[in-house]
């Protein structure tokens, strides 16, 4: 049985008081495209980025995978300013909940449970 066609990354522009970032809706599912949406910031000249929760793989929310901190870091190797947005963080298991209350503080990559403050802090990084 073959493999279903990998959904392509949902993405877009969006300018928040003259600051431009990238927002990834859905479609994230290989390591990889952490360079795609390097490549989406850099061809914009928007070096900040807005994940959502429903944008990650199952992957993501399981430490032992280490998906979601070796997709980070390619992001922020490349000096992208990265908002997380996730609603109950809890949800996917104590370790991955201990993960987002660390991020909350994070300069680089930092979660949030609403979209309008992630989209506030990534305004104001440089």
């Amino acid at each position: 049985m073959s493999k279903p066609a990998p959904r392509p990354l949902q993405a877009e522009l969006l300018t928040i008081q003259q600051t431009g970032l990238i927002e990834c809706r859905a479609g994230v599912q290989r390591l990889e495209q952490a360079l795609e949406l390097v490549a989406l910031c850099g061809e914009h000249d928007a070096p900040r980025l807005l994940l959502l929760e429903d944008a990650l793989p199952a992957d993501f929310f399981e430490l032992s995978s280490r998906f979601a901190g070796e997709f980070i870091q390619k992001l922020v190797n490349y000096r992208i300013a990265v908002a997380g947005v996730f609603a109950d963080g809890n949800a996917h298991g104590e370790r991955f909940g201990e993960y987002l209350r660390e991020a909350r503080h994070g300069r680089q990559f930092r979660v949030f449970d609403e979209r309008e403050a992630a989209l506030t802090w990534l305004a104001a990084q440089h």
